[in-house]
């Protein structure tokens, strides 16, 4: 079965030139060293602020509204997508990329995994816009009939948590289903294969499957999916610039204020830049958890329960304290 750390290598070591025509490739010695030599790649006059983007949620707005260029006007920002959190946290780690958002599980793996990177922000999330789907003709009625079925997820992401919970509902472990890691991308295409039972995805894919593959939602992540995203930093970025850190987040906050009041132009962008149906981008913009908050104690001992169940589940090499790597440089505005 491919291991957490097969799962993040397989979107790690993408990174624009500063032309943006073209990617290149990196062995991981060279990307490090490249890293270590200058924090801040590129041969623009400004040095780049490096986003890295899943193509939804906040970001996509702030990327597509220009605020975080307009909050860091001495830097050059770029943005790189990234399928999911693990190799988005694998990139960042190894200095591709200086900030960027997961959900709640990712980290932890990254962190039991030695990543240099740091939480600076959270941001609520409502489960609303993840589920454990199937196809429209599927007999299948509740969790518990996944024992044996073959369910499919991204390993390592928040997904991962939302189905354990999901099964344990019903009895259920993750050991008694035919557990099927595959990214978001791989997933749809098995999805619409019939190659699986059952997906358990997130906005924009979830929204995505609903309208043009008539999926059927067999387990709604409201309550059960209920979670924290985090906002996070290269570890090396955040100790040395804390102001970037900050000034994106403040922008980050003025783009969540503006989407919560107009969630008819946030759908209008959606569909206009990524080039959705717009009516999937109706649903994506309607669910989109936007908030975003200073990191609080319980906020830090919700993810350390997290990690502790992860860790008693043998999921984690060892304990994990997620304290070590929260930075509290930001209060909000």
């Amino acid at each position: 079965m491919t291991t957490h750390r097969e799962t993040v290598n397989q979107g790690f070591a993408r990174f624009r030139g500063c032309d943006r025509i073209a990617a290149r490739m990196l062995t991981r010695r060279s990307f490090l060293a490249a890293a270590a030599a200058t924090p801040f790649a590129g041969c623009a006059r400004r040095p780049a602020f490096r986003i890295g983007d899943q193509r939804n949620g906040l970001l996509l707005a702030a990327r597509a509204r220009g605020t975080v260029e307009a909050a860091l006007t001495d830097r050059r920002v770029t943005w790189t997508d990234y399928p999911s959190g693990p190799p988005l946290l694998e990139a960042m780690s190894l200095g591709g990329i200086d900030f960027g958002g997961a959900g709640d599980t990712p980290p932890i793996f990254a962190q039991a995994a030695g990543a240099r990177i740091v939480y600076v922000a959270a941001q609520p999330v409502s489960g609303d816009a993840a589920a454990i789907i199937v196809p429209a003709t599927s007999p299948l009625t509740s969790a518990a009939g996944l024992r044996g079925a073959k369910l499919a997820f991204t390993r390592g992401s928040s997904a991962q948590n939302f189905v354990a919970a999901a099964l344990a509902q019903h009895g259920l472990t993750l050991a008694d289903v035919d557990t099927v890691n595959l990214t978001p991308t791989q997933a749809a295409e098995a999805f619409a294969a019939r190659a699986i039972d059952a997906w358990a995805i997130w906005d924009p894919f979830l929204a995505h499957a609903e309208v043009e593959m008539r999926a059927r939602v067999l387990v709604a992540g409201q309550g059960l999916a209920r979670s924290t995203s985090f906002l996070l930093a290269n570890a090396q970025v955040a100790a040395a610039h804390p102001e970037l850190i900050t000034a994106t987040l403040d922008a980050l906050v003025a783009t969540a204020a503006w989407a919560a009041g107009n969630r008819d132009a946030l759908a209008t962008l959606i569909a206009t830049t990524t080039a959705v149906d717009p009516a999937v981008a109706a649903r994506i913009a309607a669910r989109q958890n936007l908030a975003v908050e200073p990191l609080s104690p319980a906020i830090v001992a919700h993810q350390q329960a997290l990690a502790d169940t992860l860790q008693a589940a043998g999921q984690l090499p060892g304990a994990v304290r997620v304290a070590t790597a929260m930075w509290h440089g930001w209060r909000g505005t």
